[in-house]
């Protein structure tokens, strides 16, 4: 879809929307077609060519994935043109990793959409954009005539005569209006009745000092007018003096620069994080494009940030980032320039200021006593963690730094330096490839159940399944689960949930004995797939045949919503499972609030139950605290006929594992285990 320039209607602003599913640019063109004029681009090439065309847009709607030239790509174009380089762009994506956004906002992005976009946020974020890139452009046509005003008030001088001791004996018309006292008010008063209090006193000591010497001062303060308002002014006073060298008046001839200061004000605002006062993200991108080849950035993060708000509050949370400010701030001073550069990432700046080896000592002694030295909140003290990475030289230095740092993250190191054998790029690409994998396996109907067996130790009978996730590709292999972090981060994690558990119930039919169902405490919490579960164990037969199966249960922060979901599926006559118990957070007591069924004991205590006494008895202990508690108890990982005998010996009631049976894509319909 494509229309003319000279279709445009005068007086809206226009919008290119590029993206190479049709769907999506309609969804766009429905929700912004009443209020801009619309640009379409289905490939990157043509979105550079229109944006670059006779009448550039005034904001770029711009998916991330697409064939050919990616989006990266033509933001990188539209960035480097000095015709473009100014139009704000929005990233569509369907990836919500902090990575993507750390590249996309190097190359220049405004900000970030995530699919499935809501309509009324993408209006909400255009008229945001749209209006700051407005402001913007007022804002730099204002500094671009700052110079002019600076001569406009240079022949405009306010000027006043007084005598030896300071009363006023003349004024000129400027100074009446610029003030708003009449002559009558002024002439016999000193400057004191258009004093700002908050003027320092040293200043007027050293004003009076220079000016009774015989010296010419030169000074920017600030004045009251009559109405209370603030008067900046840039002053020169000059002694006149007698033949005999005594002083017979001052002559002050100032400049109102009070245009000039505020522009300033508003300008450092734009520079500068409001919390910290340190220069910002925007600061920081300014200096690295005026910067050297031997440019050095470190870019430091406190690691678990939310954790602290969470824990601490926000109050306390601030103070955090105010003290890491101000320790960066004299840690670094005289070596380098501190920055925050948004939430809980802060850098540090140097160019030309030594060697590269002493800067990443520096870095190394900063994250140390950062870490060494607790934050004093007042009422309690907070330790914290950082990670660092760094850069070297101008190219890429942002985004880099930023790598080096991701890096350092995922290894668990202090910090990294980054060089060209990072490939931590490619992790990135894998989650998008993992996403559109996900994507269409689900659209296709191709993630599945496998069913594992889950054998009665008294009876020996298969009596129930566990209903296991698997994705089946295009080629027909089997993928075990491995996708579900990606999955998570892509936000599709709830559509596989549901997939499964549909599928799951519906082999019920087919089959005797229970299913169990995984779920997370993520999906516990989520109130859609809560009424999807609901209406499906309502259905006559189904809720006493379903065990929920609670995973990653370590660190269960709301165990009141955990417990009422419980409770509320019970109604349905359904059991509930706590996996891997044994290993991390387990606790008996949550337990006992969740009225909780079976226990399956960790895998890593049942596969070293045979040669590793220690397993053995945390087993032992789990089994005989289970059977007091009304809970009964599943070893996993069962992957051999010693294991098998000792699980039995130790009194555990149910077994799990290769042994005796492997994940199928059908359950089996009873018997004997073999």
């Amino acid at each position: 879809m494509s229309r003319d320039d000279s279709a445009v209607p005068n007086g809206r602003p226009t919008i290119l929307v590029v993206d190479d599913l049709p769907e999506n640019i309609h969804g766009l063109l429905e929700a912004l077609k009443d209020d801009y004029s619309i640009l379409v681009a289905t490939d990157g090439p043509k979105a550079v060519e229109l944006a670059q065309g006779p009448t550039p847009p005034d904001l770029v709607l711009l998916d991330v994935k697409m064939p050919g030239m990616d989006g990266y790509e033509v933001c990188r174009r539209l960035k480097s043109s000095p015709k473009t380089c100014n139009i704000p762009i929005l990233f569509v994506t369907i990836v919500d990793a902090s990575g993507e956004k750390i590249r996309g906002f190097s190359l220049g992005a405004a900000d970030f959409i995530t699919k499935p976009f809501d309509i009324d946020e993408v209006r909400a974020r255009v008229k945001t954009h749209l209006e700051l890139g407005r402001l913007r452009r007022v804002l730099e046509g204002r500094v671009e005539r700052l110079n002019e005003y600076k001569h406009a008030a240079d022949v405009s001088n306010i000027v006043a005569r007084t005598d030896p001791a300071g009363v006023i004996t003349y004024v000129n018309d400027a100074f009446v209006d610029t003030y708003g006292y009449s002559r009558e008010e002024l002439i016999g008063n000193s400057h004191r009745v258009i004093g700002d209090p908050s003027t320092p006193p040293g200043l007027i000591r050293e004003m009076w000092s220079t000016i009774l010497s015989g010296a010419t001062w030169r000074g920017t303060y600030s004045n009251l007018s009559k109405s209370g308002e603030e008067v900046y002014v840039n002053n020169t006073i000059v002694p006149i003096l007698n033949a005999d060298g005594s002083i017979r008046e001052f002559i002050s001839t100032s400049v109102n620069v009070t245009y000039l200061i505020k522009q300033e004000e508003l300008i450092r605002q734009q520079t500068t994080d409001a919390l910290t006062g340190l220069p910002n993200r925007v600061k920081l991108m300014q200096d690295l494009g005026k910067a050297s080849s031997r440019a050095m950035l470190g870019m430091i993060n406190i690691d678990q940030f939310k954790a602290i708000n969470d824990f601490y509050g926000l109050c306390n949370g601030d103070k955090v980032l105010l003290e890491i400010g101000d320790r960066l701030q004299k840690m670094a001073a005289g070596r380098a320039l501190a920055y925050r550069i948004g939430g809980d990432l802060f850098a540090l700046f140097s160019d030309n200021q030594g060697d590269a080896g002493g800067f990443e000592s520096s870095i190394a002694s900063i994250v140390n006593q950062l870490e060494s030295v607790a934050v004093d909140c007042g009422d309690d003290k907070i330790n914290i963690r950082v990670t660092a990475g760094i850069c070297f030289g101008r190219d890429n230095t942002y985004t880099h730094a930023a790598l080096a740092l991701e890096r350092a993250r995922i290894e668990r190191r202090d910090y990294l330096v980054y060089t060209d054998q990072m490939e931590i790029k490619s992790h990135y690409k894998d989650n998008i490839r993992w996403s559109q994998k996900i994507r269409n396996a689900l659209n296709d109907g191709r993630i599945v159940p496998f069913f594992q067996p889950i054998v009665d130790n008294r009876s020996g009978k298969v009596c129930k399944h566990e209903a296991l996730m698997r994705m089946i590709d295009e080629d027909g292999d089997v993928i075990a689960p491995t996708f579900l972090r990606a999955a998570k981060l892509s936000r599709q994690y709830a559509a596989l949930t549901k997939a499964i558990f549909e599928q799951a119930v519906a082999v019920l039919a087919e089959c005797a004995g229970e299913v169990t169902i995984n779920l997370t405490v993520e999906d516990i919490l989520d109130s859609n797939t809560v009424a999807f579960i609901d209406q499906k164990l309502a259905q006559p037969g189904i809720g006493p045949r379903v065990v929920l199966e609670i995973t990653e249960t370590e660190g269960i922060e709301n165990y009141e919503e955990v417990r009422l979901f419980v409770d509320r599926m019970k109604g349905y006559g359904c059991k509930f499972a706590i996996d891997d118990f044994g290993s991390g957070y387990s606790n008996f007591v949550h337990l006992l609030r969740l009225k909780i069924d079976y226990l399956k004991i960790d895998g890593s205590i049942i596969m070293n139950i045979i040669d590793d006494p220690d397993s053995e008895a945390i087993a032992q202990v789990i089994v005989d605290a289970a059977r007091r508690l009304g809970m009964r108890t599943v070893a996993e990982y069962v992957g051999s006929a010693d294991i098998q005998i000792k699980a039995k010996q130790l009194g555990i009631d149910f077994s799990q594992g290769y042994y005796l049976g492997k994940p199928l894509p059908k359950p089996l319909s009873g018997g004997d285990a073999s």
